[in-house]
Formats: structure tokens, C-alpha cells, sequence
């Protein structure tokens, strides 16, 4: 007897009408099983649009939640509200380590043996969140923390955070960083220590080709390729592009409005390309949110599958290297060597201190030293003339008897 051809992954799932979790794309393929401890196995599926691996089926409080993610159609207020809403059920049932951390500062003792990590870190995210600081930073402090307390030290005990931090093997960046984390976490708890210093030095980014970008680009989905190309052309930081609204967005005068910048930086208008401009257009609106409601962490994988694709492919294993952050370097890098204005620059990239700005100039003469510095010379006596010329890529550079001057660069 003749075996029935085997159906695509995507189509298998497509009549079983399976759907990812995190972007409800009906686009799956077979990833595996997943071997239970009660020796049953499950099969796992891969998302070809974000990148997002899951098992199917799932167990019944996952599938639970997931139900009510796709049911519900929330705004990032909202989630902010909820998230909020359900920390404070879960500190409600942490208010004795409150009194007990208060009574210590106070001078009284609590034993190392009854900290209790879980609500510890709880009771500093709620505090980190009271003093308005960023849930991206509340997450990552919050991370270093747990890593220290995995590794041996105990966080009432700063001699043995020391200890840990000298013996893990992290750059003197993240070490810092967790340094940082750990101080506000003793001037949470009414305690003082002598950080250790670890000295941070700002490593020169990695700028590749216009070429390399655009074959990234053209290698990604129809989402992340649109995320990439808005990078590419405003130098936003991923964050900031990720919360863009439809409302920032004008197709019809190729304008998008950032007024929800990261880090303190300063609102800005950007004028996008007719190429970003179809790109976005083609998007599906379903959602307030240009990119939908999907997570930076899931864009994060979607680029590292699609990146590790296209350097295979091409046989460029440069293209690996490339980040969200490295579209901003790149942007900024030429930005400065198309204008030679830092102030503009920092404008662009929405920088309030401009010495933070002042990178790419090394970066600039680095890639453009060996330039030839031989110019192409023209002249104009109109107004239409001195605009063909400067469509044609020639710059202004002084007047002379009446005639206008241009260089262009061989």
C-alpha cells in the first residue's frame, strides 16, 4: 500500500488551526519533541514569522492564558496598570518582610537564613517603580540581583556580593551595572557599603556596509524588514520604534513623530524614504501599534534566525555582528560624514549632551581617512542651475563675482 504524501508543517497546522502564542501567525514548523518527566513527549512547533517556539498541546493553565491573551486587546497602559495591579496582590502577602527590613534598619538584626529572594526582589522592583524608574531597568536590575543571589551571595551581606563579583566571569560593563543594582539595594534596606569599582570604557561599535544592511534587510519578513528599514533611515532606538503608534505616522507626507523617546532623550520628527513609507503602508493596522504587540524579545530572535540565514547564504559572517543598536551607529556615522554637523547629529539621535555624540567623529575619520580627496568643480549663475547641481550630489561652497561655486567628491 502506497503511503500518503506528508503534508508541509504549515499546513498541518493550519487545518488543526494551531496558531503561534506570541504573534498568532498561522506559519509553523514541526521543532522537535519535548520528552516529559512522566516519559510522554509533546510536539514542539516554531514560528516562521517571529521566530517563537512553543509545544503543542499545551498544559491546561498555559492554555488558559494563552486564551485570555488573544481574547483580550490591551493597551501598554493598561498591561502597566495590571502588572502593577498584581505586584501589589503579591506584596500584599510580603508586608512581614517589609516590617521586619524596616525594624532592621532601624537597628534591629534579621538573620540571613529567613531572607526570602523572591519577595526581597518583589518589595526592590515595587520600590524601583514607586521612584519612576523604566521597567527595562526594574528587569535588569532586578536580573543581576537573582544571578548574584544563584551564585552564593547573600544580599544582606555585601563582603560576600564581593566575593561573587570578583569570581564571575562578566565584563566590567555588567559588573557595574550590578554594582549600581546592588547600592540602590542597600539604600532600599537603610544600608551603606563600599562598592568595589570597576572602570567601563566605551568600545567603538561595529559599523558595516550600507550593502551588508540592505542584504540583512532584504532577507527578513515583511515585518522585521520594515522594523529594520525605520531603523535604518531615523537611527531611532529599537524601544523607541517598537512603542511607534499609527497616529506618530504621516504616509501621505513621509513624516514620523517620536514623542515617546527612551533614556530622557528629546522628541523628534524624522522624514522617511517612499520606500519606508510603502513598506509601512503595506502593514496590517489591526493594532494601535505600528509593529503590533509583540515584544522586543521576540523581534530579537526573529533577527537572529533571519541574520544567521542570510550569513550562511551569503558566505558573510560579518553579518552576524549586526544588531538593532548597530542600525543607530551606522545611521549617526553617516549622518556626521554627510554633513560634518555634530549638532545635528545629537538632534537626530535625541542626545541632550552632545560629548556622547562626539564617538562618531573618530568613528568617521576612521572609515573616510583614506578617501580620495580629489573634487569634481562646477559652476551656477541661477537658482536653477545651483539646484541641478545639488541634486546631482555637488556642495555649496562660497560665491565669487556673482557666480556660485560647487565641489562634489571623485
Amino acid at each position: 500500500m502506497e503511503e500518503a504524501p506528508v503534508k508541509p508543517a504549515f499546513e498541518i497546522k493550519a487545518e488543526n488551526g494551531l496558531r503561534c502564542p506570541e504573534c498568532g501567525s498561522a506559519r509553523l514548523y514541526k521543532d522537535g519533541l519535548r520528552y516529559l518527566g512522566n516519559g510522554l513527549s509533546v510536539q514542539r512547533w516554531l514560528c516562521r514569522d517571529c521566530g517563537y517556539r512553543f509545544s503543542w498541546p499545551r498544559s491546561e493553565k498555559k492554555h488558559e492564558r494563552q486564551n485570555l491573551k488573544s481574547q483580550q486587546t490591551i493597551t501598554f497602559n493598561e498591561c502597566s496598570s495590571r502588572v502593577l495591579a498584581l505586584l501589589e496582590q503579591r506584596l500584599e502577602g510580603a508586608m512581614s518582610e517589609v516590617e521586619e527590613s524596616e525594624k532592621r534598619a532601624a537597628g534591629a538584626t534579621l538573620e540571613p537564613s529567613s531572607i526570602d529572594l523572591k519577595s526581597e526582589l518583589l518589595n526592590f522592583a515595587w520600590a524601583l517603580k514607586k521612584q519612576g524608574i523604566a521597567p527595562e531597568t526594574i528587569t535588569n536590575y532586578t536580573s543581576k540581583l537573582k544571578l548574584l543571589a544563584e551564585n552564593g551571595a547573600n544580599l544582606l551581606e555585601p563582603e560576600t556580593v564581593k566575593a561573587v563579583l570578583a569570581k564571575l566571569q562578566k565584563s566590567n560593563v555588567w559588573k557595574h551595572l550590578a554594582v549600581c543594582a546592588y547600592t540602590k539595594f542597600l539604600k532600599m534596606k537603610g544600608l551603606k557599603w563600599e562598592p568595589p569599582i570597576y572602570k567601563t570604557t566605551r568600545r567603538l561599535p561595529f559599523i558595516p556596509t550600507e550593502q551588508e544592511l540592505d542584504s540583512l534587510i532584504a532577507s527578513c519578513g515583511k515585518k522585521l524588514a520594515a522594523f529594520l528599514q525605520l531603523l535604518k533611515e531615523t537611527g531611532m532606538r529599537c524601544g523607541e520604534a517598537n512603542r511607534l503608534q499609527w497616529q506618530d505616522v504621516d504616509l501621505e507626507r513621509q513624516i514620523i513623530t517620536l514623542n515617546r523617546p527612551e533614556k530622557g532623550g528629546n522628541p523628534r520628527l524624522f522624514k522617511i524614504s517612499a520606500k519606508l513609507a510603502s513598506m509601512l503602508g503595506a502593514m496590517p493596522k489591526k493594532t494601535p501599534y505600528v509593529f503590533g504587540y509583540n515584544t522586543l524579545k521576540s523581534k530579537f530572535r526573529s533577527l537572529h534566525i533571519a541574520r544567521k540565514k542570510a550569513a550562511e547564504k551569503l558566505g558573510n559572517p560579518r553579518l552576524l555582528r549586526i544588531t538593532f543598536h548597530t542600525f543607530r551607529h551606522w545611521k549617526a556615522t553617516m549622518e556626521y560624514h554627510k554633513t560634518k554637523d555634530l549638532l545635528h547629529v545629537a538632534q537626530m539621535l535625541g542626545h541632550k549632551s552632545i560629548d556622547t555624540t562626539t564617538l562618531y567623529i573618530q568613528i568617521e575619520k576612521a572609515l573616510f581617512e583614506t578617501q580620495n580627496d580629489d573634487f569634481h568643480f562646477a559652476t551656477a549663475k541661477t537658482i536653477e542651475e545651483a539646484g541641478k547641481l545639488i541634486s546631482c550630489g555637488f556642495e555649496y561652497v562660497c560665491h565669487h563675482e556673482g557666480i556660485m561655486l560647487f565641489r562634489k567628491r571623485k
